[in-house]
C-alpha cells in the first residue's frame, strides 16, 4: 500500500516549484529589460509589430496616366472612383444595421440581405462595392453625415475609361480590376502609366474600433506618367471606317487588319484590327456571324482570339508583296537589272517541282518591271535562283525577317523560314514569290519602308513621348535605324519599278490608283499552305502595301484581308481598293496635295453646288463656276425648288443638271443594272434612263475596270436625274 507524501515532501516541492518560478520571472524581466533598453534592432521590430496591430491601413489607388493620341486627344483616361467597406465592429445595434442595410443596398443596387450578411460578419472589414462613381458616393456620405452613422468606409480608387470606345483596341490594349494593364500598350507601359499608391492609416483598439490618436496619416498617391501615342484619332478613323465596310463586303474569316507608317520614322499613325470590341467593355466579343472563327471556341479562346494584335502577334505568308525584297536584293547585288527579260509560259520545272504563274498562259517575254507589273511567279523565280541561298538569305535577314521588329507592342511573335544551310534550290523558289516563309505583317511594311526610303530598317513604335503628371516632358521616342539594306539609288529604282505597277499594264491605273497622287505599291496573295495540308481547303490572305508620294515616299499603308469568303480573294482585288478608300481621304488631310494629269481631269468628279432657292439664272450660273455647263429646267418657274442630282453628289462635270422650278412631281424612273459593265457603258446604259453616272473610285480609269457594286441597287425607283453611285475595279489576279 503506497504512502502518501509527507508534509516535509510537499514543503520540498513548493520550494522548487516557487523556485523555477521565480528564474523564469527574473529571465522574463531581464529579456524585457534588455530589449527595451539595450537591443535597439529587436526593440523597433517588436514597435513595429506592436504598432501593425494597432494601426489600420487602406491602399489609395494612384491615378493611372492618361494615354493621348499624338494631337493631346485623349485615348484613355482615369477618374477617381471609391472603394465602399463596412467594419461591423463598429455597428452598434440592429437599428443602425438595418438602416446601413437599406441605404446601402438601394444606392449601391445591391441586395440587402447581402450586406446585413456583411454587416453581421466576425471580419474587420467587409468590403461591399469596388470602382463606385461620385453621384452614388455623394449619396453614402450624406445618408452618413445625416444619420451620424459609423462603420461605412470609402476609399479612393480609380477607374480607367476609353472616350474613344473600341478605337485601335488591340493596340491600346485595357485594364483589369486591380488597374493593372492587360493588352496593348496598356500593358507594355504598365510601370509607366501606374505610378505609385498611396495609404491612409489610422487607429484601432483591440476590438477594431476607430482611436481618434494624433498619429493618423495620409500619405498622397503619386499619379503615373503618361503617354503621347503616334497615332492619330482621325487616321484611326479612316482605316477602320474602310475595314467596317470590308468586314460587311467580304467577310474575312480571319479578321482584316491595316496599318499606316511613316515610312522614315517608323512611326505608326493608325493601326485597325476588324473585328474588334469596346475598350469599356472588353469581355463582350462580337457575335459568330461577325466573325466565324471564334465559333466553338471556349470563352478564353475567344477573348484570345479577337484581343490578339493582328499586326504583331500573327504570322501568315506574304505572297507576291514579298518580291519586293527578293527584287531589290538582285538589283543591289548586280544579279539583275531593268534591262532582264524573262519568258514565262504558265510555269516553271526546278528540280522536278512545278511552279505556276497566275496566268497558265503565261505572260511571254517580259521586262524586270514588266515581270512585277504582271507579277510574273516563273521570272520570280529566276529573280531568286540568280541571288542562290548565301544571297538571299543575306537579304532576308537584312530586311528584318529573322528578328522581331522590336515594336513596343506586347505579344510580338517569332516568324518562321528555311535557315541558308537548309535552302534548297525548291524553298529558295519558293520564298522568292513570298510562300513558304511565314512572317508578321510589321515584318513586311517595314521591310517595304526600308525598300522605298532609300534603303533604311526603322524600329516601329507607337508611343512618341512619355510625360509627367505636369505635362513635362520625360523621354522621346526618336526613330531607330537599325541599317541600311540596299543603297540609295537602288531604292530609286524600285520606287520608280512600284510606281508602274500601280500606274498598271496600261498606265490607265489599276484598283490602288488614287485621283492627283503617284503611288507606289505592291499587291500579294497568300496562299495558306499549312492550312492546306491540314484541311485539304484552299484560303489565302490578300494585301496590299503601298506608300505616297512616289517623288518622294512619306507614308505607307498595309492592308491585309484574311480569308475572304465572299468568293474572291486576289489582294488586288480584295485590298488594293481599301487602300485607295483610305488613301484618298488620309492624303489631302496629311498636307499632300493632289497633282492631276490631263486624263484624270476628265474622269474627276465634282460635288454638285446646292442651287434650291436660287433664281434660275443665279443657279446657272453658280453650276457654271463649278463647271457643270449641262443644265436642264424642268418647270415654268422662276425659282429652283428641287435639283437632281442632290446637293453633294459627285459627278462628271458632263454629267447633266436637273432644276425644278414647280411643284409638279417629279417623275421617277427605274434604276437599270450597270453591274459587270465598262465605265463607259455602265454611263450610256444611265443615261438612257434619265439617270447619271457617280464613279466612287474614279482613280481606276482602266478600260479593263468593270462594276462591281452600285447603289441604289437595280430596280430602286428615283428621281429622274439622280446621281448612281458605281465603283468600278480591275479583276485583278496578280499575286
Amino acid at each position: 500500500m503506497v504512502k502518501a507524501p509527507s508534509k516535509k515532501m510537499k514543503f520540498k516541492l513548493n520550494i522548487v516549484i516557487l523556485g523555477l518560478l521565480a528564474v523564469g520571472f527574473f529571465i522574463l524581466i531581464g529579456r524585457v529589460i534588455y530589449i527595451a533598453c539595450f537591443a535597439e534592432v529587436d526593440g523597433i521590430k517588436y514597435s513595429v509589430k506592436a504598432y501593425n496591430q494597432q494601426l489600420s491601413a487602406d491602399t489609395v489607388s494612384a491615378n493611372r496616366g492618361t494615354i493621348y493620341d499624338r494631337n493631346m486627344t485623349p485615348i484613355a483616361q482615369s477618374a477617381t472612383v471609391w472603394t465602399v467597406s463596412l467594419a461591423p465592429n463598429q455597428i452598434k445595434d440592429e437599428s443602425q444595421l438595418n438602416k446601413i442595410a437599406s441605404a446601402l443596398s438601394e444606392i449601391l443596387g445591391i441586395d440587402r440581405d447581402k450586406i446585413i450578411e456583411k454587416c453581421k460578419s466576425k471580419t474587420q472589414y467587409e468590403i461591399v462595392k469596388k470602382k463606385v462613381e461620385k453621384p452614388q458616393r455623394d449619396q453614402i456620405l450624406d445618408f452618413v453625415n445625416s444619420n451620424r452613422i459609423a462603420g461605412i468606409h470609402m476609399v479612393e480608387d480609380t477607374k480607367r475609361y476609353y472616350p474613344m470606345g473600341s478605337m485601335a483596341a488591340q493596340t491600346i490594349g485595357f485594364v483589369g480590376s486591380d488597374n493593372q494593364g492587360l493588352l496593348g500598350v496598356e500593358l507594355s507601359y504598365n510601370s509607366e502609366l501606374s505610378g505609385i499608391a498611396g495609404k491612409v492609416t489610422g487607429v484601432q483598439d483591440a476590438k477594431g474600433g476607430s482611436m481618434p490618436y494624433e498619429y493618423e496619416y495620409y500619405y498622397p498617391a503619386q499619379d503615373g506618367n503618361s503617354l503621347v501615342m503616334s497615332i492619330d484619332s482621325t487616321l484611326q478613323h479612316y482605316c477602320d471606317k474602310a475595314l467596317e465596310e470590308v468586314m460587311h463586303v467580304r467577310r474575312p474569316a480571319n479578321r482584316c487588319m491595316a496599318i499606316m507608317m511613316n515610312v522614315n520614322t517608323g512611326e505608326i499613325l493608325a493601326l485597325s484590327v476588324k473585328p474588334d470590341f469596346d475598350l469599356n467593355d472588353p469581355y463582350t466579343l462580337p457575335s459568330v456571324a461577325e466573325y466565324p472563327a471564334i465559333e466553338g471556341k471556349s470563352d478564353g479562346d475567344a477573348r484570345t482570339a479577337v484581343w490578339t494584335n493582328k499586326a504583331v502577334s500573327e504570322i501568315y505568308e506574304p505572297g507576291s508583296v514579298f518580291k519586293v525584297v527578293t527584287g531589290s536584293a538582285a538589283l543591289e547585288e548586280g544579279t539583275m537589272t531593268l534591262n532582264n527579260n524573262f519568258h514565262c509560259n504558265g510555269s516553271c520545272v526546278v528540280d522536278d517541282t512545278t511552279f505556276h504563274c497566275w496566268r497558265r498562259s503565261g505572260h511571254g517575254s517580259q521586262t524586270f518591271t514588266q515581270a512585277y507589273i504582271n507579277s510574273c511567279n516563273p521570272a520570280f523565280v529566276q529573280i531568286g535562283s540568280s541571288l542562290g541561298p548565301e544571297l538571299f538569305f543575306r537579304y532576308f535577314s537584312m530586311y528584318g525577317m529573322t528578328e522581331r521588329t522590336q515594336i513596343d507592342l506586347p505579344g510580338e511573335t517569332d516568324s518562321i523560314y528555311v535557315r541558308e544551310k537548309d535552302l534548297t534550290p525548291v524553298s529558295l523558289a519558293s520564298e522568292s514569290f513570298g510562300q513558304t516563309e511565314s512572317i508578321t505583317a510589321m515584318q513586311m511594311l517595314t521591310a517595304f519602308c526600308a525598300v522605298v526610303n532609300g534603303g533604311y530598317l526603322n524600329t516601329p513604335h507607337v508611343v512618341n513621348q512619355i510625360i509627367d503628371s505636369n505635362g513635362n516632358i520625360l523621354k522621346t521616342k526618336s526613330s531607330n535605324t537599325k541599317r541600311q539594306v540596299i543603297s540609295d539609288t537602288t531604292s530609286k529604282t524600285m520606287v520608280e519599278v512600284l510606281e508602274a505597277v500601280v500606274k498598271g499594264i496600261d498606265g490607265a491605273g489599276t484598283n490602288a490608283s488614287v485621283p492627283g497622287y503617284r503611288i507606289v505599291g505592291k499587291s500579294g496573295t497568300g496562299q495558306k499552305l499549312k492550312y492546306k495540308q491540314q484541311t485539304g481547303l484552299d484560303t489565302y490572305v490578300g494585301s496590299f502595301i503601298g506608300a505616297i508620294p512616289a517623288d518622294n515616299p512619306q507614308y505607307a499603308l498595309m492592308v491585309l484581308v484574311d480569308t475572304p469568303t465572299d468568293g474572291t480573294y486576289y489582294g488586288g482585288t480584295v485590298a488594293s481598293p481599301v487602300f485607295a478608300q483610305i488613301m484618298s481621304e488620309a492624303a489631302p488631310y496629311l498636307g499632300i496635295l493632289p497633282e492631276y494629269t490631263a486624263q484624270e481631269l476628265s474622269h474627276l468628279t465634282i460635288a454638285v453646288p446646292a442651287c434650291e432657292g436660287l433664281l434660275v439664272e443665279e443657279a446657272k450660273n453658280k453650276l457654271a463656276k463649278a463647271n457643270f455647263t449641262n443644265v436642264e429646267v424642268i418647270g415654268s418657274g422662276d425659282t429652283v425648288l428641287s435639283q437632281a442630282p442632290k446637293t453633294g453628289s459627285n459627278i462628271n462635270s458632263s454629267t447633266r443638271i436637273i432644276l425644278y422650278t414647280d411643284n409638279k412631281e417629279q417623275k421617277n424612273v427605274i434604276v437599270p443594272n450597270v453591274i459587270g459593265l465598262s465605265q463607259a457603258a455602265a454611263n450610256l446604259t444611265l443615261a438612257n434612263s434619265g439617270l447619271s453616272l457617280a464613279i466612287d473610285n474614279s482613280g481606276v480609269q482602266s478600260q479593263k475596270a468593270r462594276a462591281t457594286a452600285q447603289s441604289p441597287e437595280a430596280g430602286a425607283s428615283v428621281p429622274r436625274g439622280t446621281a448612281i453611285s458605281v465603283q468600278f475595279l480591275t479583276n485583278d489576279e496578280t499575286g
